[in-house]
């Protein structure tokens, strides 16, 4: 009978140590689904964040005093425009802007006339936003126009 009690007594210890680590591994499992969960909601986040940033506006529509001394600085040179913000798309030919250096691009594009393609800019064409998303007058608009020409063999 003490053979037999003892049999009993190892197999409940057996039983309980294998609950309890049942248990301690269940407890893991639960803290590393909790850690991915959070890294997720983390990385989630930090998208949200970067694309944020990547559509905020390019520039700000400012009326009074601040409009009145922005008309009166200096124009800027056609160079000056492409490397402020006509070059960021320009360049590679962002969804399918006419790319500096080929000539091909631009011809269709010449035989409509300055006047066409100057106001194209200013009412922004595609995904370009009105005046090339800055406060390019129309004389520096033009200005830019042609010296992308000029780089175009045009």
């Amino acid at each position: 009978m003490i053979d037999q009690d003892q049999q009993v007594m190892k197999s409940i210890a057996i039983v309980t140590l294998a609950v309890a680590a049942l248990g301690v591994i269940a407890f893991f499992i639960a803290q590393n689904v909790s850690d991915l969960s959070t890294a997720k909601q983390q990385k989630s986040a930090r998208a949200e964040k970067a694309t944020m940033e990547r559509i905020e506006p390019v520039g700000k529509v400012s009326v009074g005093a601040a409009a009145v001394a922005g008309a009166a600085k200096a124009a800027r040179s056609g160079k000056e425009v492409v490397q402020a913000s006509c070059g960021g798309c320009h360049i590679a030919g962002v969804a399918g802007a006419p790319k500096i250096g080929s000539k091909g691009d631009w011809e269709a594009r010449v035989q409509t006339g300055m006047d066409t393609m100057v106001a194209a800019v200013v009412q922004g064409k595609g995904i370009m936003p009105p005046r090339g998303g800055g406060d390019f007058t129309d004389d520096e608009i033009k200005a830019a126009i042609e010296d992308m020409l000029t780089n175009s063999g045009m």
